[in-house]
């Protein structure tokens, strides 16, 4: 059986190849998905897949086996950042030349979608008697900076749920273990505003915040196995009004990525701590704190059954499979977090070009994870 998926998998490149590409040239940025997921519900209906778009917008496929057994989830994302500047073609020409498609979402992430599509049909075409279900979840706003807002974050807390997940953020074909979260916070010193020729009659709003950032690079992010180090960035700040005015407010916007074992309970403690070492330091210091985004880092178990079935997978086709982590964080955070389910993360494609323009996907990438997913499948749900 394996043998013949991976036959059908060979037909259907070209199919898939095109796949990627008309996805490409439908513009998805975040919030307006519903013209790609139109398209996928009319194209994987034509497939032979049981398909629904739901109340957010989130796109669902299903392909049932002939036995009970367990769900294996695929999901990427619909929705792309904004197309930007500085390209040297139409960031929505879908451009098949040579070895790559390019454009926007093309390696974040239609990629790995046109290649979990291509295996789960390859899979059908097969006849495959498999046990459970494969279910291809493509939600929207993946790209949004609210947790809030983010589409499989909401069709879990509807109770959409799995047995096991195969998440496709580009990952290089590396086999990742644990993504890092991302949280932010807003750090404000409040002063006392003074004409710029008397200083001394106020209190420097931006100098207390100098002094806050000297006390966030003594801090040290964690560490993990599979995604290294964490990091933090003090990454936009603002105050004052004008040269000649004491500033009487600075604000400070911090990025920390956590590893696994750390979150913002943690940061803002250690947040918290420098402010009672400068105030103690000086009486007159202060300053408050505000978490603006909070999300966290995933983490799978090397012997869940869905890494054994990735790793058999490449076994299969004669490909290593040591195990990474990526430091970028993605939806594995909410399907470990909130719904439980044990997920891998997995796709063709790069972070590198990621949100840059000229992005592109490579199209052996493409071939070698569309057979990857299908072993998986066959694997998984044996």
């Amino acid at each position: 059986m394996k043998e013949l998926v991976l036959q059908k998998v060979a037909e259907n490149r070209g199919m898939m190849l095109q796949l990627v590409s008309d996805m490409v040239k439908i513009e998805s940025v975040s919030g307006n998905e519903a013209k790609l997921a139109a398209f996928l519900m009319d194209y994987c209906t034509r497939l032979g897949f049981e398909c629904e778009i739901d109340r957010h917008g989130n796109f669902f496929a299903y392909v049932k086996g002939k036995r009970p057994g367990k769900r294996l989830i695929f999901n990427s994302h619909l929705d792309t950042v904004e197309l930007g500047t500085g390209w040297d073609s139409d960031p929505l020409s879908g451009l098949i030349e040579e070895d790559k498609i390019w454009g926007r979402g093309s390696t974040d992430c239609k990629g790995a979608i046109g290649a979990q599509i291509t295996a789960a049909y390859a899979v059908l075409q097969a006849g495959a008697d498999f046990a459970g279900e494969i279910c291809l979840m493509y939600p929207v706003e993946e790209e949004v900076q609210n947790v809030s807002r983010k589409g499989t974050y909401k069709a879990l807390c509807d109770g959409f749920t799995g047995d096991m997940a195969v998440n496709g953020e580009d990952t290089d074909l590396h086999v990742c273990l644990a993504c890092e979260g991302m949280l932010e916070v807003m750090i404000t010193t409040h002063g006392v505003g003074a004409h710029g020729a008397t200083p001394y009659e106020g209190k420097n709003a931006i100098k207390m915040m100098c002094r806050v950032i000297d006390e966030l690079d003594k801090i040290v992010p964690g560490v993990n196995k599979w995604t290294g180090s964490g990091s933090i960035n003090p990454g936009v700040i603002t105050g004052g009004a004008r040269s000649s005015v004491v500033p009487d407010t600075c604000s400070l916007r911090v990025s920390r990525f956590t590893v696994p074992g750390e979150n913002s309970a943690l940061f803002c403690s250690q947040i918290e701590e420098i402010f009672k070492k400068l105030k103690a330091e000086d009486p007159s210091f202060d300053a408050t704190l505000e978490l603006t985004y909070d999300s966290n880092p995933s983490i799978v178990d090397e012997d869940a059954d869905i890494v054994k079935a990735i790793a058999q997978a490449h076994a299969d086709l004669g490909l290593d499979c040591p195990f990474y982590g990526t430091p970028q964080h993605d939806d594995a955070d909410f399907l470990t977090n909130v719904a439980h389910i044990p997920t891998v993360l997995y796709g063709p494609g790069t972070g590198l070009l990621a949100h840059m323009p000229n992005e592109y996907i490579k199209i052996s990438e493409l071939d070698e994870a569309s057979r990857v997913y299908a072993m998986t499948i066959l694997e998984a749900l044996k």
